[in-house]
């Protein structure tokens, strides 16, 4: 079933293939029948998406507004970035992070078969994911990954971009491909819920403000601190940065999403 909004387009997915990119991503494609097609031809590759898992015991999908004519419980809901959509294969992919301590995403992932169900909403259209800059630098933990690796790929050949990836360890580390003159560091963090170096990274750049755009995405109170950095920081515009939080240490995304929307807006 699909369900166009004035906000967006939302529809139930089926699984066609899994494939592990590495220990700790596993990548969904899933299948596009034509109708799905037509519907998302517009969508937003990159934004911040949503995703409805089948509620504990059950493998259907119920968006919030069926749950609630059923009396079933609604699907749970999570915030994703949809890797790409191939219109002439039909086919859509999402890359999980199989977490080690199986949270609802990532343990419909690790546990998803051929023909199993999600439900996935997205903007149809919308503004471009960067501006047009000379230089890109890309800052993230292993959450950010997916859109970091969408940028990359729809950069022009004439920009430089650097990027700064932080993840479990070197077996995790991924193929980015990009038109741009890119290059990446790869940084080692086992265990990101004790902490993360990248603010001390993003610190200790040297960065030009008025021909760069700068972009960051990862845990809560490390986007904070690179948020206010670049808040304090001459010279810098909100225009020429980004600063985002996927997650929060010790806490759900139900726990944390609004703690997180406020701080953006902050």
């Amino acid at each position: 079933m699909e369900i166009v909004k004035k906000k967006g387009i939302r529809s139930v997915f089926s699984v066609k293939e899994k494939i592990f990119l590495s220990p700790h991503y596993i990548r969904i494609i899933f299948d596009m029948t034509e109708q799905q097609v037509k519907k998302f031809a517009q969508a937003q590759i990159g934004a911040h998406n949503k995703i409805f898992i089948p509620a504990a015991g059950s493998e259907e999908v119920l968006f919030p507004d069926d749950a609630e004519v059923s009396g079933k419980p609604a699907s749970v809901k999570r915030t994703y970035t949809t890797r790409r959509i191939d219109l002439s294969k039909k086919e859509l992919w999402i890359d999980f992070i199989d977490h080690a301590d199986h949270g609802p995403a990532s343990y419909w992932a690790s546990r998803a078969v051929a023909g199993s169900k999600l439900g996935i909403a997205m903007k149809a259209g919308g503004r471009p994911l960067f501006p047009e800059k000379a230089a890109y630098f890309f800052v993230g933990d292993s959450t950010a990954i997916p859109v970091i690796a969408t940028m990359m790929e729809q950069l022009p050949t004439h920009v430089q971009v650097k990027a700064i990836l932080e993840v479990y360890g070197p077996e995790d580390e991924l193929k980015l491909s990009s038109r741009a003159n890119a290059s990446v560091n790869w940084v080692y963090n086992p265990q990101p819920d004790m902490g993360s170096q990248l603010f001390e990274l993003v610190r200790n750049l040297s960065l030009a403000n008025h021909q760069s755009f700068f972009f960051f995405a990862g845990e809560f109170e490390t986007a904070k601190k690179v948020r206010q950095h670049f808040k304090e920081t001459p010279g810098w515009i909100p225009a020429n940065y980004s600063v985002v939080s996927y997650w929060k240490k010790g806490a759900s995304e139900d726990e944390s999403s609004l703690e997180r929307s406020e701080d953006r807006r902050s």
